[in-house]
């Protein structure tokens, strides 16, 4: 580990850890560090209970929440060897949540029925993408993924219309066993995306030179992209669809520590689980008693990083980086 690396993970821990101080004490009712000590040690049950009940859940899913949303832009960017791959984007979460709503109607009772089919519709949703000549121009890569993201949302709201829909990348109202459900896997996702991180690398070679190592190309990409879709299919079925995590995380991480995936991917998890706990607490906060979900911020924060990334003079999408 370099000197920069090391750097910047003690730095964005730092961040975690004061971020995660915030996100307690704010909201609708602002609790000081003290009144935590004492809503601890017994004083104030009903501090107690806003903390453990309703925050740190909240609180904890976010990071989650960040880090597996970020860890599938990184990967998927490695897959697709383009910077501007992300779930979002490609319509991987749109025909995620597709898929839940249609689950949810056919087969409401079904065990762990959200996921599964959040799963079915991310792998429905890559399937479209690598059959076609997509993968071999990064615009026409974006564009199709654009118009599947279209696509699927326009079929949910049609079908939601009286059903009622998924939610919105929201983190309002979770709950523990919700967070538990985050916990497992987000932790697998992500142990899995950091053991085949080395992968991501060598997909920088072409296809002729990964062949005189030996090595399958499409075996690694496929590795990567089942990662991918866990992860973002695992968010999608408990929360929803929250835009852009996955463009802006991996690619600001990519500016400070280099093209390294085994680097990338790592500090691309704490730098998503900080950022979306940000976005999330300030989306608490900023319209009380009412709030904005995270959603909707990162569309604000998103959107205009899609657009310098495009323009930008340099852009060489066909590269990983």
């Amino acid at each position: 580990m370099t000197k920069s690396e090391k750097i910047w993970y003690s730095t964005i821990l730092v961040m975690l850890v004061i971020t995660i101080l915030f996100a307690m004490m704010l909201g609708a009712s602002f609790i000081t560090p003290q009144q935590m000590m004492t809503a601890f040690q017994g004083g104030n049950p009903n501090q107690l209970d806003i903390l453990i009940n309703i925050r740190f859940p909240r609180i904890l899913s976010t990071m989650l929440c960040g880090g597996m949303l970020a860890v599938a832009g990184a990967a998927s960017q490695a897959a697709f060897r383009n910077v501007l791959a992300d779930p979002s984007i490609l319509g991987v979460t749109s025909a995620s949540d597709f898929f839940i709503l249609i689950g949810t109607m056919l087969l409401p009772a079904f065990p762990a029925s959200k996921f599964i089919f959040s799963i079915l519709g991310g792998l429905f949703a890559l399937l479209l993408l690598t059959r076609g000549p997509a993968l071999k121009s990064p615009y026409r890569l974006i564009i199709i993924g654009v118009a599947m993201m279209l696509t699927f949302t326009g079929f949910e709201q049609l079908f939601a219309n009286g059903f009622g829909g998924q939610t919105t990348g929201s983190f309002n109202g979770i709950t523990w066993s919700q967070t538990e459900v985050l916990l497992f896997l987000g932790v697998s996702g992500m142990f899995a995306a950091v053991v085949i991180s080395p992968w991501a690398n060598y997909l920088k070679l072409s296809t002729e030179q990964l062949q005189t190592k030996g090595v399958s190309a499409s075996m690694m990409r496929l590795a990567l992209l089942l990662v991918v879709v866990y992860l973002s299919s695992g968010v999608s079925s408990v929360v929803g669809t929250v835009p852009f995590m996955g463009i802006v995380v991996p690619n600001v991480v990519r500016y400070l520590v280099g093209r390294d995936y085994q680097t990338i991917i790592p500090l691309s998890m704490l730098m998503g689980a900080w950022l979306l706990l940000v976005v999330d607490t300030i989306g608490r906060i900023v319209v009380l008693p009412s709030e904005l979900s995270a959603a909707v911020i990162m569309t604000v924060i998103g959107g205009p990083f899609l657009i310098l990334m495009l323009q930008r003079k340099n852009f060489n999408g066909l590269k990983s980086s």
